[in-house]
């Protein structure tokens, strides 16, 4: 594997799945502006069905990857077991998911009504992820690393042409509250087509069929239970706290029945566009994350030692970097927008921008720190190290579900902010300790960049730009 060039090639999609899902992020706001309460209903239902899928992973996508990199398996044992587990179990867990919702919530909670048509389709969605995610993972242990890339583009450009279509099929009409509609529906109808795809690519390389490869099944939870409750808990920490909101917090005294409820709502939008704008600055290693798994799960401990703490700085240098810019940016890009659309910027700045600037004030410093964990982490997974892994996202959780108890209730989208940035700095300093114990590297070498590293950025960069030139040629 040329680890260089896919590092061009991934950042390319990864640029370009930014700008869709953000694309797309804007639009829904645009539609939902001055109905902030809806935009919270979808923010938590867009999560919902990511939430249970990574419950639902059993590891198998990590597992397959680590095994097969490794030669301790055939990439066709692998597929065919993983997807049996896909439809068979993840059938089970989207069936258990719709029966809590409808029928036990509502029995704990009387006030808790949900209509099942807002319901069904996303736990529908949970058995598809889990197609796409095994089938895209087996792409990436036989090193198709375009393809791979090709599927997460086609994840982001699908779903906004889905929503619209289900948007305007129920009515077209926000007052009405088809938002939240539109939003299941269309996750459901886009996770279809790129399960579909997923499985039309990898069938390249594979071929489709069900069975059972008991000793791929047994060694992959196995290993694979640490890497998806790693998985699992890191979906939590970034979007757990939208729940946590809409529970928490108190209305301000005087706003009763629907009122609060709203109320509760706009402060879900306004953290969400918060979280939004904040881990923009994780797209780097999150571009990087599979990639550098599959290349430090074959690479010796030396080769790993010398690429992992560059990979850290870097990522922390540009984060600081765009973090800083966001800060600046958030008010004027997004007053231009609305004003564009609405022909005025006050509802952005009169609704939204009071909590949503002050929210993502207090958490980029958590973002920017996070960076660096979440490269550390990709090298621990990979040299089978899941343990510590575990342990920082469980110091995250429970660190942040305790601090949003304390200042949610009183601050709502603020104090939440704050919760995750104290959470993700006391994870960073674990982290760190544990990766310098483990391979001797000296923590500050993960922090401080470097004059070489400035040369690899270029490097970077100057490959980039010729891809784009002979593009355009």
């Amino acid at each position: 594997m040329n680890f260089r060039r896919w590092v061009v090639f991934t950042f390319l999609v990864h640029v370009f799945v930014i700008a869709v899902d953000k694309g797309g992020g804007l639009i829904l706001y645009l539609l939902t502006a001055e109905h902030a309460d809806q935009h919270g209903e979808a923010s938590i239902l867009a999560s919902l069905p990511f939430i249970v899928g990574a419950l639902a992973n059993l590891g198998l996508a990590t597992a397959m990857v680590y095994f097969v990199r490794r030669g301790r398996y055939a990439a066709q044992q692998c597929f065919e077991t993983a997807l049996s587990v896909a439809v068979v179990w993840g059938g089970l867990v989207a069936t258990m998911a719709a029966l809590v919702t409808l029928f036990v919530l509502p029995a704990l909670r009387p006030d808790w009504q949900v209509d099942p048509w807002l319901v069904l389709p996303w736990c529908a969605v949970v058995p598809l992820l889990l197609v796409a995610s095994y089938a895209n993972s087996t792409q990436l242990a036989t090193e198709r690393v375009r393809d791979y890339g090709v599927v997460h583009m086609v994840t982001s450009l699908a779903f906004l042409p889905a929503f619209f279509l289900c948007f305007l099929w129920q009515g077209g009409d926000v007052a009405k509250g088809h938002v939240p509609y539109a939003v299941t529906w269309g996750r459901l109808l886009s996770t279809a087509m790129v399960a579909a795809l997923a499985l039309w690519m990898v069938r390249k390389v594979v071929t489709l069929r069900f069975g059972l490869h008991r000793g791929f099944l047994s060694e992959g939870i196995r290993y694979g239970w640490k890497a998806n409750l790693t998985s699992t808990l890191t979906y939590l920490n970034h979007r757990i706290d939208l729940l946590v909101l809409a529970q928490l917090y108190v209305a301000p005294q005087g706003l009763i029945g629907d009122e609060a409820r709203e109320a509760v709502k706009s402060q879900v939008a306004f953290y969400s566009m918060a979280v939004t704008w904040a881990e923009l600055v994780w797209h780097f290693p999150e571009a990087m994350r599979d990639l550098f798994f599959s290349k430090v799960a074959g690479s010796s401990h030396e080769k790993a030692r010398e690429m992992t703490p560059i990979l850290a700085r870097l990522g922390l240098a540009l984060s600081v970097l765009g973090g800083v810019t966001l800060l600046f940016v958030i008010d004027p890009v997004m007053g231009a927008i609305t004003a564009v659309a609405k022909g005025s910027d006050a509802v952005w700045l009169r609704d939204w921008s009071p909590t949503v600037c002050g929210a993502l004030l207090m958490l980029t410093p958590g973002t920017m720190a996070y960076t660096v964990s979440k490269v550390l982490q990709a090298d621990l997974a990979a040299r089978n190290q899941l343990q510590v892994c575990v342990n920082a996202q469980l110091l995250v959780l429970v660190t942040m579900i305790g601090l949003d108890c304390l200042w949610i209730p009183g601050q709502g989208a603020v104090g939440a902010a704050a919760a995750s940035t104290v959470a993700y700095v006391a994870s960073t300093f674990y982290v760190l300790i544990a990766y310098a114990r483990q391979t001797g590297t000296p923590w500050w070498r993960c922090l401080i960049a470097q004059p070489a590293d400035f040369v690899y950025i270029r490097e970077i960069v100057q490959a980039v730009w010729s891809k784009l030139r002979r593009r355009r040629t």
